[in-house]
């Protein structure tokens, strides 16, 4: 069964780019690199599904601006 993804991103960004766990997985396999993809999350929303360019489903969610200070995990 595959783990649930998910990402976090600052209060206020609206770019991010992110790495696929799956596909680091097949990609130290076969020797090749492209895990990474780009994604856009506007201002107004606080979550969503995004996916990779294997079809992976990867979830975004935006800290709150409450617990932005507390973690060091957002991605930029």
């Amino acid at each position: 069964m595959l783990s649930d993804q998910i990402v976090l991103i600052s209060p206020r960004t609206t770019a991010f780019t992110a790495v696929c766990d799956l596909c680091v997985e097949l990609d130290a396999i076969a020797d090749w690199s492209g895990s990474t993809f780009a994604g856009r999350l506007d201002l107004d929303l606080g979550h969503g599904v995004f996916l990779c360019r294997r079809g992976h489903a990867v979830r975004v969610e935006r800290e709150t601006e409450l617990h932005a200070g507390e973690s060091g995990s957002a991605a930029a």
